[in-house]
C-alpha cells in the first residue's frame, strides 16, 4: 500500500510541477524530507517562496482531494517549511515572504485547482 501511496504521489507531483511551471513558477526542489515531515515542492514565482502541498485522487467517490488538506496537516507543512527555512538560510533570505500553496488533482476529471496562500 506505502509503494502505491508513493507511486501515486509521484504521479500528483509531477502534474502539479507540469502545471505549475505553465503558470510561470520555477521548481526549486521536490520532496523535500526533514523530521517533521515532507515538502511535497519548493517553488518561486514574483520573489516569493512557496511551499506547496499536492493532494491526488483518482476519483472523487471518497470525497475530495481538498478534504485532505486539514488543520493537522497545514500545521505539519508549516512546520517542514519553517524547519527547512532554518536549515536554507541562503534560500531564505533570497525571499521577501514565504506562503503556502495547494494543487488538489482528480485524476478521473482531469482536474487541476490551485489554491494561494492557504491558511486555517
Amino acid at each position: 500500500m506505502k509503494q502505491l501511496n508513493r507511486l501515486v504521489g509521484k504521479k500528483g507531483e509531477e502534474i502539479a510541477t507540469d502545471f505549475l511551471r505553465k503558470k510561470g513558477y520555477k521548481i526549486l526542489d521536490q520532496n523535500n524530507s526533514t523530521k517533521w515531515g515532507e515538502l511535497d515542492l519548493i517553488v518561486t514565482k514574483n520573489n516569493i517562496l512557496i511551499f506547496v502541498e499536492v493532494k491526488l485522487k483518482t476519483t472523487e467517490d471518497f470525497g475530495t482531494p481538498e478534504e485532505m488538506i486539514g488543520k493537522n496537516k497545514l500545521a505539519q507543512v508549516r512546520r517542514t517549511a519553517e524547519m527547512y527555512l532554518l536549515n536554507n538560510p541562503d534560500i531564505a533570505n533570497k525571499f521577501d515572504r514565504y506562503q503556502i500553496d495547494a494543487v488538489c488533482i482528480v485524476e478521473e476529471t482531469g482536474r487541476v485547482t490551485h489554491y494561494e496562500n492557504i491558511t486555517f
